[in-house]
């Protein structure tokens, strides 16, 4: 009697459907990084889950814990104890910064500290209906800060915007907008919202 050994290798079938399977999934890839409303959206989820995670630090430390937010060349922000409450980030020793953040080049905070005119395409109020004029895409108690208290709670309810503005021109919106919205100052509750210039807010 014969026995058929196997040699452990691949059919060509199985290579192929292999290539194919690989192909769909590089594709896939290439267009999210392509996509601007993707772009946005990834940093709007990774700041929801920093946000929460700071507001952790807050009650599991007991401790005021600070989110303050870089306005600069690239936006971004820092998450530290703040040890001699001047409600800033910068002057924090490092073991004291739980974390720092700076946001992809194509994704910025909404600013419209020059508006009107606004970024073509966008939106002029928050989701609760507060007018963007003169704000930087912070639009809470703090000027470019949240802070969390030991209870789980924010003072600082309001909302940050991201977008993704056109290359060399932050006047036009690529893309859809998206905001992590602070609803509740007692409860500390953190919701995202997206914007289509189509219907306004919605949830995400």
């Amino acid at each position: 009697m014969h026995h058929r050994i196997s040699t452990g290798g691949f059919t060509l079938v199985e290579l192929l459907v292999v290539l194919v399977v690989a192909g769909i999934l590089a594709t896939g890839v290439v267009f999210m990084f392509a996509d601007p409303t993707a772009k946005v959206r990834g940093a709007a989820f990774s700041l929801l889950t920093d946000l929460n995670q700071a507001r952790s630090e807050a009650v599991s430390r007991n401790r005021d814990i600070l989110v303050d937010f870089i306005l600069a060349a690239r936006d971004g922000y820092r998450i530290c104890i703040d040890t001699d409450g001047d409600r800033d980030c910068g002057d924090e020793l490092p073991g004291d910064i739980i974390k720092e953040v700076l946001f992809r080049p194509e994704v910025q905070l909404y600013d419209c500290s020059a508006a009107p005119p606004y970024p073509a395409g966008g939106p002029t109020k928050t989701p609760s209906g507060t007018e963007l004029a003169g704000k930087n895409g912070l639009i809470f108690g703090g000027p470019s800060y949240l802070k969390w208290q030991p209870d789980g709670t924010s003072g600082d309810n309001g909302s940050i915007i991201l977008y993704h503005p056109a290359a060399q021109n932050p006047l036009l919106v690529r893309g859809n907008p998206y905001a992590a919205v602070i609803s509740s100052a007692a409860t500390g509750r953190i919701r995202l919202m997206r914007w289509r210039r189509e219907s306004g807010w919605s949830r995400k």
